[in-house]
């Protein structure tokens, strides 16, 4: 239930990261393979309908031709292309910068292959997350190589990563202190008083080393020198550009909008034939086999918590569109006031549910992509006994507010009756926080903002400026 509710809250780049999250932990998953589609399925839709009616003239007639024209341009264009992509910088990752090391590391080759397999273990301050059981069944190495290699890679640049304890870095980074005499004392304190420290207990301190208050202070700013977390210096390796991807599609078959969920951009999920061969295996004892089939188990459930996450949006998106069909006609105007309590309600679910579902979702619809969240609006009261959306009543307000007379603008009281008159029932308090939200001023500063009136001539006729007489 936990699971199904985390991938809920995830938006489609989210959930694919945590697919690949939780099958890195999980040896029993076979090489993951991504099943994207470069193109919609709108896209591929509209390509068929093109070839059906014979609309080609956007495509060359020749293929061949059209890709030798592409590379055969003229030296100024190839150097200008080649210059753009020049220029084109990315931000290096702590695992990219690592990896780049392990070749100049004094590993052997086997090492060397289980060295890229421990730096993709490790988080972005470079601490070691992975686990070591696991990763002994994967690769076959002792626990005592693995811990070998993790201190070979604690030695890179930065010094510290690959290490599972503050202890552990801190220690590691200690060849940056030279030949300092204060060397020895920041290594005990790193190794029996980092909790005195972060008390800021300098007496226990200097009861149990007999160091000095000056000397304490200066093995601090030593101390001080260390990183922590050495990772952080370099770029996130989840970081991407905020690139939005619909991931619900708003289909109409006859009268209606069907929402579509989009499947397709998501690793595909399997189990390893080597380990389901060593389930069946009479020669596989039962501790191992007690474990693959948990891990078997976990990959199940994932399987069923992205299942479950899918038919929850689909509902949830089909109601949203059902409820707000006439959006899908004449645009945001014609949104009606709706909750996510009637949407629970419609869906039957709780509407924290519908929350996590809408929250960062987007829909493809005929007037653009839409976050679901975008179709929940508040409502007031009508003359009719029915509501009207919030949005319709602010749009009414600025046309009222610009069409009134600069000589007289309308004051709070007189804009929420002409509201009234039109079957808006909105008191004068509601109109102020709604004037406020539109950015428009009081009539006091509306009037104080109209232009002076122009001065007139003994004959009646309104003096022009120079630049405008003809």
């Amino acid at each position: 239930m936990r699971l199904g509710l985390k991938l809920l809250a995830q938006d489609i780049g989210g959930l694919r990261e945590e697919i690949y999250r939780e099958l890195a932990g999980n040896p029993v998953a076979d090489d993951v393979e991504q099943t994207i589609s470069p193109h919609t399925t709108s896209e591929v839709e509209r390509a068929g309908e093109a070839v059906e009616t014979g609309d080609a003239s956007d495509w060359p007639d020749d293929g061949d031709d059209f890709v030798q024209s592409y590379f055969s341009a003229d030296a100024d264009a190839l150097e200008r292309r080649e210059h753009f992509f020049d220029s084109q910088t990315r931000a290096e990752t702590l695992e990219e910068h690592l990896r780049g090391q392990l070749g100049l590391a004094d590993l052997s080759p086997g090492d060397r292959q289980i060295a890229e397999t421990l730096v993709g273990s490790l988080d972005e301050d470079g601490r070691f997350v992975g686990s070591i059981a696991d990763l002994m069944m994967v690769t076959g190495a002792t626990e005592g190589r693995l811990r070998r290699i993790l201190r070979a890679i604690a030695t890179l640049d930065p010094p510290g990563c690959g290490t599972t304890t503050l202890e552990e870095c801190l220690l590691a980074q200690l060849d940056r202190l030279g030949d300092s005499p204060y060397r020895a004392d920041v290594e005990e304190l790193i190794r029996h008083h980092l909790g005195d420290l972060a008390r800021r207990d300098y007496a226990a301190i200097e009861s149990a080393t007999g160091m000095s208050d000056e000397r304490i202070e200066d093995c601090l700013k030593l101390l001080k020198t260390l990183e922590p977390h050495p990772g952080r210096a370099y770029a996130s390796a989840t970081a991407t550009e905020a690139y939005i991807r619909p991931e619900i599609h708003a289909v109409r078959e006859g009268d209606r909008w069907v929402a579509k969920v989009d499947e397709r951009d998501l690793p595909e999920i399997r189990v390893s034939r080597r380990y389901l061969k060593m389930l069946s295996s009479p020669e596989t004892s039962d501790e191992v086999r007690s474990y693959i089939r948990a891990k078997v188990a976990a990959i199940e459930e994932l399987r069923e918590a992205i299942a479950h996450r899918y038919d929850t949006i689909r509902s949830i998106a089909q109601a949203i569109f059902d409820a707000q069909h006439e959006y899908f006609e004449r645009g945001m105007q014609a949104l009606k006031p709706l909750t996510m309590s009637e949407i629970a309600s419609r869906v039957g679910v709780h509407h924290s549910t519908v929350s996590r579902t809408v929250n960062g979702k987007y829909a493809s619809t005929p007037f653009g992509t839409v976050e679901l969240r975008a179709f929940f609006i508040a409502g007031i009261a009508t003359g009719e006994g029915g509501e009207v959306a919030t949005a319709s009543v602010e749009r009414r307000l600025a046309e009222l507010v610009e069409d009134e007379d600069a000589a007289r603008p309308l004051s709070d009281e007189r804009l929420a009756a002409l509201l009234a008159s039109e079957g808006f029932r909105v008191a004068r308090r509601t109109v102020a926080k709604y004037r406020a939200r539109l950015g428009i001023p009081p009539a006091a500063e509306r009037a104080a903002r109209r232009p002076p009136p122009q001065p007139f001539a003994a004959n009646g006729v309104s003096p022009r400026e120079p630049e405008n007489l003809v």
